[in-house]
């Protein structure tokens, strides 16, 4: 049995309750809650999002080429649950996310834990997320798409501008 440093994980994919790898995991779950974190969630070409985590330093300019107003930190949103047989569900998540506890530097992902808010009540937990390398981004050359709002569930449903029926 593996030892995790932390009961809780975040999801903000795949893995969200009405997503479709859900079932996966669903029968494991024990506790759940809605949540965020900071940071900048993107999509790639495969549909799959990714989060990146901003540099807290670097205020992002605007098409002015001047800071924008107030720049609120970027937020994801998404859930956390904890579960029965964490063993079984990390395999699940890891292999989804391409993550490899024997080799994380060969991951696509890395699980990092981070302080995420349970948002009905503010309470503030340790959890594991997946993560992409900050070092390894780059979203032009990945034709990765900014998911506006955080929110991937709602980025997936909007309605979008370019005469396609989604």
């Amino acid at each position: 049995m593996a030892d995790y440093p932390t009961p809780y994980v975040f999801v903000y994919d795949v893995f969200l309750r009405d997503a479709v790898k859900h079932i996966q995991i669903a029968s494991y779950v024990k506790t759940w809650s809605r949540a965020e974190m900071p940071g900048k969630l993107y999509q790639l070409p495969t549909g799959l999002p990714i989060v990146v985590e901003e540099d807290p330093s670097s205020g992002p300019a605007g098409p002015s080429g001047q800071a924008d107003l107030p720049q609120a930190a970027g937020k994801i949103f998404g859930e956390v649950m904890t579960f029965e047989d964490m063993d079984e569900v990390m395999e699940i998540i890891d292999a989804q996310e391409g993550y490899r506890p024997e080799a994380p530097q060969m991951s696509r992902l890395v699980r990092e834990v981070r302080e995420v808010t349970l948002t009905p009540g503010g309470e503030k937990v340790k959890a594991l997320v997946y993560l992409f390398p900050k070092e390894k981004f780059n979203a032009k050359e990945m034709y990765a798409v900014h998911a506006h709002g955080g929110d991937w569930r709602k980025f997936v449903m909007m309605p979008r501008f370019d005469g396609y029926q989604h």
